[in-house]
């Protein structure tokens, strides 16, 4: 007997109200506006069965809807992105669920899979996020970048923004930049938004350590490329330099500026 495959749903949760970018999501780069961009990509991601945007801005929405694209709206009360996209699964189909951040414009579609992937093979895995490597020591002390360091299974063992590990000793140890995406078992999801918050995920703001500080277990997986999220409006240049110079991300551009991207 053979098993049907998961549906595997992507949602892109954006909101105006950004403390450091407000209106970030609606922000244009090569004539696109941030959020269409995300959506865009996500749909050339393999083994993705829905692409939706969830939001409590209808500028959001109409911006998406005017793109072809399919928004959901949500409560305009939540802090966590993860509480918006709970709120979205409750209509929305799928037993996984794909969170990519609305301000990964560079995102590359095949790590959905990758961050999916796992969910599918193993039955007692319920969460999973992508990390990639810290670029710099400037990333290293950035605390708009969330570090992430892993045991040698490579579960997250913690999360924050603080520059961690402290050196006694200078040693080569690898920590990891947390990226926008993340997957969860969608019944997991559901149970996660349940819990109250915890000390640590409120200290720091980090949605993920609510999953830690409950004993839960998230799975690491690192990609082999850098990533870079848009927390600044001065980010937005950045991007568009890695549109004209890095021929990975001029190939995504030209493919996603192309007509049809219905989901």
């Amino acid at each position: 007997m053979t098993t049907s495959s998961p549906i595997i749903t992507a949602v892109i949760p954006a909101r105006m109200a950004s403390s450091r970018y407000p209106g970030k999501p609606l922000a244009a780069i090569a004539g696109l506006p941030m959020v269409e961009h995300v959506r865009r990509r996500a749909l050339l991601a393999e083994g993705i069965d829905h692409v939706v945007v969830a939001t409590c801005d209808a500028a959001i929405q109409e911006a998406v809807e005017a793109e072809g694209g399919t928004a959901v709206m949500t409560k305009d009360t939540h802090q966590r992105c993860t509480d918006r996209v709970q709120e979205a699964m409750l209509g929305l189909p799928g037993e996984i669920v794909a969170i990519v951040q609305g301000d990964e414009p560079l995102l590359i579609p095949a790590a959905l899979r990758q961050v999916t992937r796992p969910l599918v093979e193993d039955p007692t895995l319920d969460c999973v996020n992508l990390l990639s490597p810290l670029e710099s020591h400037a990333d290293h002390t950035n605390p708009d970048i969330v570090k992430a360091v892993c045991d040698q299974s490579g579960n997250v063992m913690f999360l924050t923004r603080a520059p961690v590990p402290h050196f006694r000793e200078r040693l080569d140890v690898p920590v990891y930049r947390q990226t926008g995406i993340i997957a969860f078992r969608v019944s997991f999801l559901h149970q996660y938004t349940s819990i109250p918050e915890t000390p640590l995920e409120k200290a720091e703001s980090v949605d993920m350590l609510r999953v830690l500080e409950h004993s839960r277990r998230i799975l690491g997986i690192v990609l082999d490329y850098v990533t870079l999220g848009v927390d600044r409006p001065d980010d937005v240049a950045v991007v568009e330099q890695a549109f004209r110079d890095d021929p990975v991300q001029r190939d995504l551009l030209e493919r996603t500026m192309q007509a049809g991207y219905t989901s």
